[in-house]
C-alpha cells in the first residue's frame, strides 16, 4: 500500500482545494498518471502517482482546503489488499 498526501506546493503554500479527482475510485493506475487536480492561492496542480496501484480515495473534492501532508489517497498493491482497504 502506498500513501497519496497533499505535497507542500512552495515555501508560501501550506494547503490546497482538491477540485477534481481524475482517477477514479477502484481505478487501476500507472505511476506518473494523473489522480487528482489541485488549486492553490496561485495555481492548479495535477498531481501524479508515484507508484503503480488500485485507488482508494480518502478525501472527496470539496470546496475546502487540505493542509500540505494529509493523506488523501492510498493506492493498492492488489484487488485483495483494495478489498481490505475499503472495508476498513
Amino acid at each position: 500500500m502506498h500513501e497519496v498526501r497533499i505535497p507542500k506546493l512552495g515555501t508560501q503554500i501550506e494547503d490546497a482545494e482538491i477540485t477534481e479527482w481524475v482517477a477514479a475510485e477502484g481505478e487501476k493506475v500507472t505511476e506518473r498518471q494523473v489522480l487528482v487536480v489541485l488549486e492553490t492561492e496561485k495555481s492548479s496542480y495535477d498531481l501524479e502517482s508515484e507508484f503503480k496501484g488500485i485507488l482508494h480515495i480518502i478525501v472527496e473534492a470539496s470546496d475546502e482546503r487540505v493542509d500540505a501532508g494529509v493523506l488523501i489517497a492510498v493506492l493498492a498493491d492488489s484487488e485483495e489488499e483494495y478489498e481490505k482497504i475499503k472495508s476498513m
